[in-house]
Protein backbone atom coordinates (compact mmCIF):
# COMPACT_ATOMS: atom_id res chain seq x y z
CA UNK A 1 0.00 0.00 0.00
CA UNK A 2 2.90 2.57 1.00
CA UNK A 3 3.74 2.02 -2.68
CA UNK A 4 0.87 3.11 -4.22
CA UNK A 5 0.56 6.41 -1.80
CA UNK A 6 4.15 7.29 -2.90
CA UNK A 7 3.20 6.98 -6.44
CA UNK A 8 0.02 9.10 -6.39
CA UNK A 9 2.43 11.52 -3.93
CA UNK A 10 4.61 11.33 -7.34
CA UNK A 11 1.96 12.28 -9.71
CA UNK A 12 1.09 15.68 -7.01
CA UNK A 13 4.41 17.27 -7.43
CA UNK A 14 3.43 19.83 -10.26
CA UNK A 15 -0.26 19.91 -9.59
CA UNK A 16 -2.72 22.58 -9.08
CA UNK A 17 -3.66 20.49 -5.73
CA UNK A 18 -1.18 22.07 -3.96
CA UNK A 19 -1.41 25.49 -4.85
CA UNK A 20 -5.11 24.91 -3.47
CA UNK A 21 -3.63 23.38 -0.18
CA UNK A 22 -2.56 27.41 1.03
CA UNK A 23 -4.44 29.28 -1.36
CA UNK A 24 -7.47 28.77 -0.36
CA UNK A 25 -6.87 29.32 3.45
CA UNK A 26 -5.07 32.65 2.43
CA UNK A 27 -7.71 33.89 0.41
CA UNK A 28 -9.98 32.93 2.65
CA UNK A 29 -8.62 34.98 5.39
CA UNK A 30 -8.17 38.06 2.69
CA UNK A 31 -11.55 37.87 2.18
CA UNK A 32 -12.60 38.35 5.52
CA UNK A 33 -9.83 40.85 6.12
CA UNK A 34 -10.95 43.51 3.39
CA UNK A 35 -14.86 42.50 3.83
CA UNK A 36 -14.79 42.35 7.20
CA UNK A 37 -12.01 44.29 9.24
CA UNK A 38 -10.04 42.57 11.83
CA UNK A 39 -12.59 42.66 14.53
CA UNK A 40 -14.70 40.55 12.88
CA UNK A 41 -11.78 38.04 10.79
CA UNK A 42 -12.09 34.99 12.48
CA UNK A 43 -15.91 35.11 12.50
CA UNK A 44 -16.26 35.94 9.02
CA UNK A 45 -13.41 33.80 7.98
CA UNK A 46 -14.51 31.08 9.68
CA UNK A 47 -18.21 31.44 8.09
CA UNK A 48 -17.19 31.56 4.59
CA UNK A 49 -14.37 28.58 5.10
CA UNK A 50 -16.89 25.67 5.96
CA UNK A 51 -20.03 27.10 3.81
CA UNK A 52 -18.06 27.61 0.67
CA UNK A 53 -14.19 27.68 0.16
CA UNK A 54 -13.05 24.69 1.69
CA UNK A 55 -15.83 22.33 0.23
CA UNK A 56 -14.64 24.00 -3.03
CA UNK A 57 -11.51 23.17 -2.18
CA UNK A 58 -11.72 19.52 -1.32
CA UNK A 59 -13.85 19.13 -4.09
CA UNK A 60 -11.27 20.04 -6.35
CA UNK A 61 -8.65 17.69 -4.91
CA UNK A 62 -11.00 14.73 -5.47
CA UNK A 63 -12.38 16.12 -8.76
CA UNK A 64 -8.75 17.20 -10.39
CA UNK A 65 -7.67 13.66 -9.04
CA UNK A 66 -9.94 11.60 -10.70
CA UNK A 67 -9.83 13.44 -13.91
CA UNK A 68 -6.64 13.83 -14.28
CA UNK A 69 -6.38 10.16 -13.91
CA UNK A 70 -8.92 9.44 -16.35
CA UNK A 71 -7.38 11.49 -19.06
CA UNK A 72 -4.36 9.12 -18.77
CA UNK A 73 -6.01 6.01 -18.71
CA UNK A 74 -5.01 5.54 -15.03
CA UNK A 75 -1.22 4.32 -16.85
CA UNK A 76 -2.64 1.28 -17.65
CA UNK A 77 -2.44 0.29 -14.17
CA UNK A 78 -5.75 -1.22 -14.38
CA UNK A 79 -4.43 -4.16 -16.49
CA UNK A 80 -1.44 -4.76 -14.16
CA UNK A 81 -2.56 -4.03 -10.83
CA UNK A 82 -2.92 -7.09 -8.67
CA UNK A 83 -5.33 -5.95 -6.13
CA UNK A 84 -6.96 -2.20 -7.94
CA UNK A 85 -8.64 -1.69 -4.69
CA UNK A 86 -5.51 -0.26 -3.33
CA UNK A 87 -5.22 2.58 -6.23
CA UNK A 88 -8.52 4.15 -5.39
CA UNK A 89 -7.78 3.30 -1.75
CA UNK A 90 -4.48 5.43 -2.27
CA UNK A 91 -6.57 8.31 -3.92
CA UNK A 92 -8.80 8.34 -0.95
CA UNK A 93 -6.06 8.72 1.42
CA UNK A 94 -4.45 11.21 -0.40
CA UNK A 95 -6.83 13.42 -1.03
CA UNK A 96 -8.23 13.30 2.89
CA UNK A 97 -4.60 14.21 3.83
CA UNK A 98 -4.67 17.29 1.51
CA UNK A 99 -8.47 17.64 3.42
CA UNK A 100 -6.30 17.61 6.55
CA UNK A 101 -3.34 20.01 5.70
CA UNK A 102 -5.71 22.89 3.98
CA UNK A 103 -7.45 22.40 7.45
CA UNK A 104 -4.77 22.97 9.43
CA UNK A 105 -2.90 25.50 7.50
CA UNK A 106 -6.22 27.69 7.73
CA UNK A 107 -5.68 27.16 11.58
CA UNK A 108 -2.40 28.44 11.11
CA UNK A 109 -3.25 31.45 9.27
CA UNK A 110 -6.66 32.30 11.50
CA UNK A 111 -4.74 31.93 14.86
CA UNK A 112 -2.14 34.32 13.05
CA UNK A 113 -4.98 36.59 12.57
CA UNK A 114 -5.93 36.68 15.76
CA UNK A 115 -3.61 37.43 17.51
CA UNK A 116 -2.38 40.34 15.09
CA UNK A 117 -6.26 42.00 14.94
CA UNK A 118 -7.78 40.57 18.12
CA UNK A 119 -9.18 36.83 19.08
CA UNK A 120 -12.77 36.53 18.91
CA UNK A 121 -11.94 32.72 19.08
CA UNK A 122 -9.90 30.88 21.36
CA UNK A 123 -6.98 29.16 20.05
CA UNK A 124 -7.70 25.74 21.79
CA UNK A 125 -11.18 26.25 20.85
CA UNK A 126 -10.27 27.04 16.56
CA UNK A 127 -7.90 24.05 16.67
CA UNK A 128 -11.38 21.62 18.01
CA UNK A 129 -13.53 23.68 15.11
CA UNK A 130 -10.61 22.66 12.57
CA UNK A 131 -10.38 18.89 13.52
CA UNK A 132 -14.56 18.98 13.61
CA UNK A 133 -14.41 20.39 9.67
CA UNK A 134 -12.17 17.90 8.48
CA UNK A 135 -13.85 14.78 10.27
CA UNK A 136 -17.35 15.97 9.18
CA UNK A 137 -15.85 16.88 5.55
CA UNK A 138 -14.01 13.43 5.12
CA UNK A 139 -17.08 11.77 4.01
CA UNK A 140 -17.47 13.74 0.86
CA UNK A 141 -13.63 13.00 -0.50
CA UNK A 142 -14.47 9.07 -1.78
CA UNK A 143 -18.26 10.21 -2.88
CA UNK A 144 -17.14 12.89 -5.01
CA UNK A 145 -14.30 10.87 -6.40
CA UNK A 146 -17.30 8.30 -7.25
CA UNK A 147 -19.37 11.21 -9.08
CA UNK A 148 -16.56 12.24 -10.83
CA UNK A 149 -16.21 8.89 -12.47
CA UNK A 150 -19.48 9.06 -13.22
CA UNK A 151 -20.13 12.70 -14.59
CA UNK A 152 -17.28 14.23 -14.76
CA UNK A 153 -15.21 17.14 -12.63
CA UNK A 154 -17.04 20.11 -13.68
CA UNK A 155 -20.28 18.94 -12.64
CA UNK A 156 -19.42 17.42 -9.73
CA UNK A 157 -18.13 20.89 -8.34
CA UNK A 158 -21.40 22.24 -8.95
CA UNK A 159 -23.20 19.68 -7.23
CA UNK A 160 -20.61 19.41 -4.46
CA UNK A 161 -21.37 23.55 -3.85
CA UNK A 162 -24.96 23.33 -4.12
CA UNK A 163 -25.54 20.60 -1.62
CA UNK A 164 -22.47 22.15 1.12
CA UNK A 165 -24.10 25.70 0.67
CA UNK A 166 -27.34 25.43 -0.22
CA UNK A 167 -28.39 22.59 1.59
CA UNK A 168 -26.06 23.03 4.50
CA UNK A 169 -27.16 26.85 5.30
CA UNK A 170 -30.29 26.17 5.35
CA UNK A 171 -31.04 23.08 7.29
CA UNK A 172 -28.38 22.80 10.04
CA UNK A 173 -30.44 25.51 11.73
CA UNK A 174 -33.44 23.08 11.77
CA UNK A 175 -34.12 20.36 13.30
CA UNK A 176 -33.87 17.86 10.77
CA UNK A 177 -29.72 19.00 10.61
CA UNK A 178 -28.59 15.25 10.68
CA UNK A 179 -28.60 15.58 6.94
CA UNK A 180 -24.90 14.94 6.53
CA UNK A 181 -23.87 17.86 4.35
CA UNK A 182 -25.64 20.22 7.45
CA UNK A 183 -23.17 18.47 10.14
CA UNK A 184 -20.07 20.79 9.62
CA UNK A 185 -21.83 23.86 9.96
CA UNK A 186 -24.54 22.43 12.75
CA UNK A 187 -21.13 21.35 14.78
CA UNK A 188 -19.79 25.14 14.01
CA UNK A 189 -22.76 26.99 15.55
CA UNK A 190 -21.88 25.61 19.71
CA UNK A 191 -17.58 25.53 18.52
CA UNK A 192 -16.93 29.13 17.36
CA UNK A 193 -21.08 30.48 18.38
CA UNK A 194 -21.30 31.65 14.85
CA UNK A 195 -24.50 30.88 12.80
CA UNK A 196 -24.19 29.63 8.83
CA UNK A 197 -25.69 32.85 7.99
CA UNK A 198 -22.55 34.85 9.74
CA UNK A 199 -24.33 36.09 12.76
CA UNK A 200 -23.85 35.04 16.39
CA UNK A 201 -25.29 32.70 18.35
CA UNK A 202 -27.51 34.05 20.40
CA UNK A 203 -27.56 33.40 24.40
CA UNK A 204 -29.32 30.56 25.32
CA UNK A 205 -30.23 29.62 22.33
CA UNK A 206 -31.01 25.74 21.65
CA UNK A 207 -27.68 26.53 18.42
CA UNK A 208 -25.45 26.53 21.58
CA UNK A 209 -26.12 22.60 23.01
CA UNK A 210 -22.75 21.23 22.64
CA UNK A 211 -24.65 17.59 22.32
CA UNK A 212 -24.53 17.58 18.75
CA UNK A 213 -21.12 17.37 18.15
CA UNK A 214 -20.72 13.50 19.34
CA UNK A 215 -23.79 12.35 16.77
CA UNK A 216 -22.48 14.49 14.02
CA UNK A 217 -18.52 12.89 14.36
CA UNK A 218 -20.06 9.68 14.80
CA UNK A 219 -22.23 10.36 11.45
CA UNK A 220 -19.03 11.48 9.66
CA UNK A 221 -16.92 8.96 10.48
CA UNK A 222 -19.47 6.23 9.95
CA UNK A 223 -20.20 7.88 6.16
CA UNK A 224 -16.18 7.90 5.43
CA UNK A 225 -15.87 3.83 6.15
CA UNK A 226 -18.68 2.81 4.52
CA UNK A 227 -18.06 5.19 1.44
CA UNK A 228 -14.97 3.96 1.04
CA UNK A 229 -15.36 0.21 1.43
CA UNK A 230 -18.58 0.60 -1.15
CA UNK A 231 -16.40 2.82 -3.43
CA UNK A 232 -13.29 0.83 -3.11
CA UNK A 233 -15.37 -2.36 -4.44
CA UNK A 234 -16.71 -0.76 -7.09
CA UNK A 235 -13.77 0.06 -8.51
CA UNK A 236 -12.20 -3.77 -8.05
CA UNK A 237 -14.94 -5.15 -10.56
CA UNK A 238 -13.66 -2.57 -13.02
CA UNK A 239 -12.68 -3.52 -16.52
CA UNK A 240 -9.81 -2.17 -18.40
Amino acid sequence: MLNFLQSEWLKEKHSFNKVILWLAPALTILLALLLMGGRYLQAGAYNWWYTMLLPGCFTMFSTFTVAREQKKNRHGLLGVAVDKKKLWLAQIILCTLFLLTTCLVFYVGITLGGLLFGQSIGVAVSLFASVLLFVTFAWQVPLWMFVTEKVGAFLTVLISLLCNFGVAVICAVESFWLIPFSIPARLMCPTIGVLPNGLRVEVGSNMEDPAVILPGVLIGITLFILLTIATSCWFQKREV
